[in-house]
């Protein structure tokens, strides 16, 4: 019995040293944990998040003249590039987003070009892409797109809890999805004339 009494002490005193060395940070000491020089620097493409309340929408024609820009500068291109898909997310009802994304083509590759206030992020397309090229001065932009159907968009009585989820244009049509009242809705607009396609 009295041989018991000691093993059950010796492991309670066990535990608790083992307790004690592991919050006290004396196995950093002995580089148990990898150091900053022992650690690999792995870039996974994520950029910090902007401080809350500086957040600000980005309009089409900037994101349109950064996206030459970008291509430029990074990618020595300098306007033999095509435009087949471009996306806003969370829009304000000028036309401005929070995000904008274009699916291009350049040098016989495609490619998903991400645009926000943090900068433009690029990721090789393997999917397909629409057939129709969409050529920025022939279309109407997406702000002239909302003013000219801001009633069908948003009905006869706007409030605050409308909103545009999403702007996409391929092949000739935008497509807005809108929340008026927290309630779902798809409009597509043809891109030249700005009419309503039922």
């Amino acid at each position: 019995m009295r041989k018991a009494n000691i093993i059950i002490t010796l492991l309670a005193l066990v535990i608790i040293l083992v307790i004690v060395i592991y919050f006290t940070g004396i196995p950093s000491l002995f580089n148990f944990y990898p150091t900053q020089q022992n650690s690999k620097n792995i870039n996974l493409g994520l950029q910090p998040l902007p401080e809350a309340g500086l957040i600000r929408p980005i309009a089409f024609e900037e994101a349109v003249n950064q996206l030459s820009t970008f291509l430029l500068e990074n990618k020595g291109i300098s306007s033999n590039y095509s435009i087949y898909y471009i996306r806003g997310t969370n829009l304000e009802n000028d036309g401005r987003a929070l995000k904008w994304m274009f699916g291009i083509t350049y040098e016989n590759q495609s490619a998903m070009m991400y645009y926000d206030q943090a900068g433009w992020q690029s990721i090789l397309w393997q999917g397909g892409l629409p057939e129709k090229e969409i050529v920025i001065g022939s279309i109407l932009s997406p702000s002239e797109i909302i003013q000219k159907n801001i009633g069908i968009i948003f009905g006869s009585n706007p409030s605050q809890n409308n909103r545009i989820e999403r702007l996409e244009l391929n092949n000739g049509i935008y497509t807005l999805t809108v929340y008026r009242q927290d309630m779902k809705q798809i409009f597509s607009f043809d891109a030249v004339s700005g009419v309503l396609i039922p």
